[in-house]
């Protein structure tokens, strides 16, 4: 099917989609194109890169050449899992767009999705509020893209979470997209899938001549096999279950599960590696 696509539209005619494409991936719009298809007309894409400690992944940004969605060709949604809005805080007839934005995030289960802007307005009297812009669309995140001085000085301080684009790419990395290559492994130690062993794995040194005389499984180890066997099962179905059970949560909710589900997996392999050096 492709790496997921994350669409990116503008309804400020002075930002064009292909600008916010080239902040986030800090890269010109000419390097790394992808031919997504011909029909209606050439679809070209981006290919963003991913790497967190966690997992590899591959998403192109598809820049939508309009701010009506109803344009957007089956081929490009049928593998859309992201969708990016930039809008022009400035103008309040932007928020009688959101429900119809709305409608289209739900019917089409697209997870991700971020309304973005240059700096949202302290007063309603001057635009668009945060507030009002979450009230109106309670499915889609709302990221300032260029924050007051305030906000920004806290971040270089280390003082505050990430803000700008720089929080946008903590978004579209904390997100666990459809085609992630998980990390196996003890990701404290670095061991690369190679150097760790996994889940229940024979020592690499046994060969078959070995298994002929080896000792047999005292009950102890049986217990302790099975233990193993349990808890991989039950974190397996969380991981499975992840998007549909988060599908009404929070991005900071959503990551904190992630990361308590990669801990579990880490004490998993931890305890493998114990046993097998005992």
């Amino acid at each position: 099917m492709g790496a997921p696509i994350v669409l990116v539209l503008s309804t400020d005619e002075s930002v064009k989609p292909e600008s916010v494409i080239e902040r986030i991936r800090k890269l010109p719009n000419s390097e790394d194109q992808i031919k997504l298809s011909t029909e209606p007309s050439e679809c070209i894409g981006y290919g963003y890169q991913i790497h967190t400690k966690y997992y590899d992944t591959k998403v192109i940004l598809y820049a939508h050449g309009s701010a009506e969605l109803a344009t957007v060709s089956n081929a490009i949604l049928k593998r859309t899992e992201g969708i990016l809005i930039y809008f022009d805080a400035k103008d309040r007839t932007f928020l009688e767009r959101l429900p119809a934005y709305s409608t289209f995030v739900q019917q089409h289960e697209i997870e991700f999705g971020i309304l973005l802007c240059s700096t949202l307005q302290e007063s309603s009297a001057d635009g668009i509020t945060y507030g009002e812009a979450k009230s109106q669309c309670t499915v889609l995140d709302v990221i300032e893209l260029e924050p007051n001085a305030e906000d920004a000085e806290e971040e270089v301080a280390g003082a505050g979470e990430a803000t700008g684009v720089d929080e946008l790419i903590q978004a579209m990395h904390n997100y666990i997209w459809s085609n992630v290559n998980i990390h196996r492994g003890n990701r404290n130690t670095g061991a690369t899938d190679e150097e760790s062993p996994g889940l229940l794995s024979p020592n690499p040194a046994d060969d078959g001549d070995n298994d002929a005389d080896a000792a047999p499984i005292t009950e102890e180890e049986e217990r302790i096999i099975e233990a193993e066997l349990n808890g991989f099962e039950r974190l397996l179905t969380e991981v499975m279950n992840f998007q549909p059970n988060t599908s009404n949560w929070t991005r900071n909710e959503r990551l904190m599960y992630a990361e308590e589900l990669a801990e579990m997996f880490d004490n998993l392999v931890e305890e493998d590696e114990t046993i097998g050096h005992t």
